[in-house]
């Protein structure tokens, strides 16, 4: 998925999630379109880093944008290691353990 895709889900997500904590009463109306007003300010996101960064920075402020942050990161996170699983297995089936194995401790490191 593209990063302009990736933000159209956000915006979603988030809105979604508006819509169900004012239903709920867990969010007031004006802090509702303090934080869509916020997140719209926030735009255009530039890639994956940028888009967690500033969704971070606004879950300092916003619970609603710390769960959606919470759920991108999760999202990258296994995107990121399913990426380097793959690369284990194509180095393995042409016999480089080496770099395997490489790949592995960059996995674990977090790189």
């Amino acid at each position: 998925m593209d990063i302009q895709q990736e933000v159209e889900e956000v915006k979603r997500e988030l809105v979604e999630l508006i819509i169900k904590h004012l239903r709920e009463n867990k969010l007031p109306a004006e802090k509702a379109k303090k934080l869509a007003a916020d997140f719209l300010s926030i735009l255009p996101i530039e890639d994956q880093e940028d888009l967690l960064e500033k969704l971070k920075n606004l879950g300092k402020d916003y619970e609603e944008a710390k769960e959606i942050y919470a759920e991108e990161l999760r999202k990258t996170s296994e995107e990121q290691r399913d990426q380097t699983l793959s690369q284990m297995r194509d180095h393995i089936q042409n016999g480089n353990i080496d770099q395997a194995i490489e790949a592995a401790r960059m996995i674990n490191s977090g790189v």
